[in-house]
């Protein structure tokens, strides 16, 4: 009696599961229990079985390319009519330029007859010793003076003041000023003309006396978005007697964030982070940079080591920086220790997450000789109220001149997006179900309606029995 129940259930649950596929919107399955000739029963068993093998491989492919989250770089060239003129920061190639610094490297001297001419080692020592605490009052006076080094500057047509730039304190070159610092009042460019962006006459001179010191004369130029912080920027050389022309575009790129690459989206964000260099760089410029925040924690490290920093890098810090005389074993031993321990990959990269925007210059530059003996002598003799170069002891070979301008007012955009995304991920799979196999989202429900009828099955079997 139980075995007749029991092959009574197991017809019921086949008739079941035979009406589902027979009703179904797959192609293939009801027409193998359809045919009643066997060499139509088995080609459609054939067809079938290929069409789903072709069905998963595709699938399957599908889901391996949206896993590996590779993106789509689209490059476009856009117009603006008015763009932001960059921030241009000028220092003097040399960081000691004045009488002051003359009297104070007296003190040093005897360390140059050490050092090869051909290093800059005196040179690096002669700074790191000039961040000492006892000379932060007078360390500024090392160098130039705003006064001394920008002659004359004229931007739009029209004659700027020194108002308009403001100090920074460079690692290597010392003095600086920046003309268009931002982040309020950013000054815009509505031609491509020559005569119509920043041009800049610079007093290149340093001490006679100091010249022993470096063989190069001139000034570096520092163009950057008003966000990046100065240090992190190349130098453009500027020679005396040359004028320099640098003809500036600009290129702005925006990638996409984890796990499509290894930027992080969330770093203009100061407390999306819980690092201690990711907050001191945002805590003390106008824009989040992953190598300065690494910088940061390769100066932490020295601070903790040996109670100082290496000057030659920026550091935002509050201490001392690392001196020949105090801290050369010291600074010796971090060096090696830092590569042993690999801080860098193993601390700073897990503590300072790569931003995803950004942007550059890409600057074509030109040169020119600049004066000849009958214009000195007009520079010399003119006395016009807008004579800013009032210092006729300095010779006119020391002066440089830089012309800053547009190439062109629009820019490139670099864009990503993923290559594959969620939406079109199921777009593939049910394109592809459907052409093969003639499978849509309903069709799942069909699975769905045969589990619930063999339930119903099972539960009136309880209720006979019971």
């Amino acid at each position: 009696m139980d075995y007749k129940k029991e092959l009574k259930m197991n017809r019921k649950m086949t008739d079941v599961i035979t009406e589902v596929i027979l009703s179904s919107t797959g192609h293939g399955f009801p027409n193998i229990i359809k045919s009643t000739n066997i060499s139509i029963k088995l080609m459609w068993i054939f067809f079938t079985a290929m069409s789903a093998g072709a069905c998963g491989y595709m699938i399957t492919e599908s889901i391996i390319n949206y896993s590996n989250y590779g993106v789509t770089t689209k490059t476009r060239i856009l117009n603006e009519n008015e763009p932001f003129f960059p921030t241009v920061t000028i220092c003097n190639v040399n960081y000691f330029t004045s009488d002051l610094a003359t009297k104070w490297i007296e003190n040093y001297t005897f360390l140059y007859n050490y050092t090869n001419p051909l290093t800059n080692n005196f040179i690096n020592e002669a700074i790191s010793q000039s961040y000492k605490p006892v000379y932060q009052d007078i360390r500024e006076a090392f160098g130039d003076s705003l006064q001394k080094l920008i002659v004359y500057c004229r931007f739009k047509s029209e004659n700027c003041n020194h108002s308009q730039f403001e100090y920074f304190s460079h690692a290597h070159y010392g003095n600086c000023y920046q003309f268009n610092s931002g982040p309020k009042n950013l000054l815009t460019l509505i031609s491509t003309e020559k005569e119509y962006g920043l041009r800049l006459v610079l007093n290149v001179s340093m001490h006679k006396d100091l010249k022993f010191m470096n063989p190069n004369l001139g000034a570096v130029v520092l163009i950057h978005n008003h966000t990046t912080y100065p240090s992190m920027v190349d130098p453009i050389a500027v020679s005396p007697k040359t004028e320099t022309n640098i003809a500036l575009s600009r290129t702005f790129y925006e990638s996409q964030s984890k796990p499509f690459s290894k930027c992080d989206g969330k770093t203009n964000d100061v407390n999306s982070y819980d690092s201690e260099y990711y907050k001191i760089v945002h805590e003390n410029t106008k824009g989040y940079s992953q190598t300065l925040c690494i910088y940061q924690c390769i100066q932490k490290f020295f601070i903790d080591e040996c109670k100082c920093y290496v000057a030659n890098f920026p550091c935002l810090y509050h201490s001392k920086s690392c001196n020949f005389f105090d801290d050369f074993n010291c600074s010796l031993q971090a060096s090696t220790k830092l590569s042993e321990i690999d801080l860098i990959n193993k601390e700073c990269m897990e503590k300072c997450p790569l931003e995803c925007e950004g942007m550059w210059f890409d600057k074509t530059i030109s040169f020119s000789q600049f004066s000849n003996p009958m214009y000195e002598q007009s520079l010399s003799n003119y006395q016009g109220l807008d004579y800013v170069y009032s210092n006729k002891s300095v010779n006119s070979e020391d002066l440089a001149v830089v012309n800053i301008f547009y190439r062109n007012l629009g820019y490139v955009s670099i864009t990503e997006s993923p290559t594959t995304t969620v939406v079109s991920l199921f777009s593939n799979i049910g394109g592809i179900a459907g052409l093969f196999l003639g499978i849509s989202v309903l069709t799942l429900v069909e699975v769905i309606e045969v589990l619930m009828k063999i339930i119903f099955i099972f539960k009136n079997k309880n209720k006979i029995n019971g």
